[in-house]
């Protein structure tokens, strides 16, 4: 079978399985690019060439783990976020072009050099380290509750900062060890904010991230309080807190925030407009 052959086989399956996809064709290709080693230069120069069983055993695999509704990134095991590309794999969070926003508002934080900052659901590690290579000085407590996540967090960590750089992780609940770390001047997360009722409407590639990191309680906002609340107590006095949420959640974590006793509260869009980030001062 030629390489073109396989292509357009692959194409048809892709378009006959839903899977999210938004062009078939190209995505065919990344599949077989990932699956063999070959990149672009040499991909259309064997365009007829026929591929060894090797290859097609392969190509096959990586295929039919697609077709099931395995995450691309799971399946070439990376995803870049900001200016770095994160390893990851099953049982880890896939990062988000959306949370990138996350990074853009904590760099904008003015205040002492170094900053004390804490993560509930450090995921990969891409908020920390992206924050961390531009504010060398600042110092990263990241808690991670998913043993299947701490591989992955601790192999980012330890090959994309330098050596000096202070990124504490802790491996547990962040409301029971945050108690012993505080106080933060900064807290941030992406936290589980999906209803529990929305998770069979998600895509089979998002049902196969870890639930652990999507799912914020039977509304979504179940966590997101107890998240507010805590945060509160655990932050120095103006101190900041930033989570992403949901795009249907502006007016319950304003109102959440508020309760909380958080002196500022709003709510920044992304670039498409939706809600995207929630921010309050202490």
């Amino acid at each position: 079978m030629t390489l073109e052959s396989f292509v357009t086989l692959g194409k048809k399956k892709i378009e006959e399985s839903g899977i999210e996809c938004a062009d078939p064709m190209l995505h065919m290709k990344q599949i077989l690019g990932a699956a063999i080693s070959l990149d672009s230069l040499h991909f259309y120069s064997r365009w007829q060439e026929p591929l060894s069983e090797t290859e097609i055993k392969l190509a096959s695999d990586f295929l039919e783990r697609r077709l099931k509704g395995e995450p691309f990134q799971y399946l070439v095991g990376y995803e870049w976020f900001w200016h770095s590309r994160f390893e990851v794999g099953p049982g880890v969070l896939i990062p988000r072009k959306e949370t990138e926003h996350l990074v853009e508002e904590l760099l904008k934080c003015r205040g002492p050099a170094k900053i004390k900052v804490g993560e509930l659901g450090a995921g990969s590690g891409n908020i920390g380290i992206s924050a961390l290579l531009e504010r060398p000085d600042w110092e990263w407590h990241g808690f991670e509750i998913n043993p299947q996540s701490i591989p992955y967090l601790g192999k980012n960590v330890g090959e994309l900062l330098p050596l000096d750089t202070k990124y504490l992780i802790h491996e547990g609940n962040f409301f029971d060890l945050s108690k012993e770390w505080a106080p933060f001047d900064v807290i941030v997360s992406n936290p589980p904010y999906i209803a529990a009722s929305q998770v069979e409407k998600l895509s089979r590639e998002v049902k196969s991230e870890p639930k652990l990191a999507l799912v914020g309680g039977e509304e979504g906002t179940e966590i997101l309080k107890h998240l507010v609340a805590a945060s509160f107590q655990f932050l120095n006095p103006q101190g900041l807190f930033l989570t992403e949420i949901g795009s249907d959640q502006e007016l319950k974590i304003i109102e959440i925030l508020k309760q909380a006793g958080f002196k500022s509260a709003e709510v920044l869009k992304d670039y498409a407009g939706l809600p995207r980030i929630a921010k309050g001062i202490k």
